[in-house]
């Protein structure tokens, strides 16, 4: 993934005020190893992600709900696969545009929004509970489907997948 600046990423989410967005320092950021650019709101209840498309950008506003009563279950990332033992994922949801009955739409996903770094094991904790022997390239690829999956049933793409 190209750098982004943060006036770029402050363009993408217009109906939010700086405090909203929370975009963190941009300075010790890796972005050869993201396939996307996502990050949580410091309050906890949000996250953001930033996906490069082929001609712009596009982007997810999300709310994350952690479910902290709940007993430990072991669960997988919809987008990379990490499977965790327990409390690794966090709920996210996002409001479908343009909808007639149906207003959200939600998934569990690594809850810190990190599967560019799970699926290359670059983060130490905690491990996956079922490794894969899956190539990275392919690894690589259903991430990106995934997330243009999710982007696609929430509205946010537009005719980008149908052009393809």
């Amino acid at each position: 993934m190209q750098p982004i600046e943060r006036t770029e990423i402050r363009s993408l989410f217009p109906d939010l005020s700086s405090s909203e967005l929370g975009i963190p320092d941009l300075t010790p950021v890796d972005w050869g190893v993201l396939d996307y650019f996502g990050w949580i709101h410091p309050a906890g209840h949000k996250g953001f992600v930033v996906l490069p498309g082929p001609e712009r950008l596009f982007s997810l506003s999300l709310r994350r709900s952690i479910n902290h009563s709940a007993k430990p279950r072991t669960r997988m990332c919809s987008w990379c696969h990490h499977v965790y033992r327990s409390k690794g994922t966090a709920l996210f949801s996002a409001t479908v545009r343009g909808s007639d009955d149906r207003r959200f739409i939600g998934n569990h996903i690594c809850a810190n929004l990190d599967c560019s770094l799970r699926i290359r094991n670059l983060p130490s904790d905690p491990p996956t509970y079922l490794p894969e022997t899956l190539d990275i390239e392919k690894k690589i690829s259903r991430l990106e489907n995934s997330v243009l999956s999710f982007m696609h049933r929430a509205n946010v793409l537009g005719n980008l997948i149908d052009n393809t």
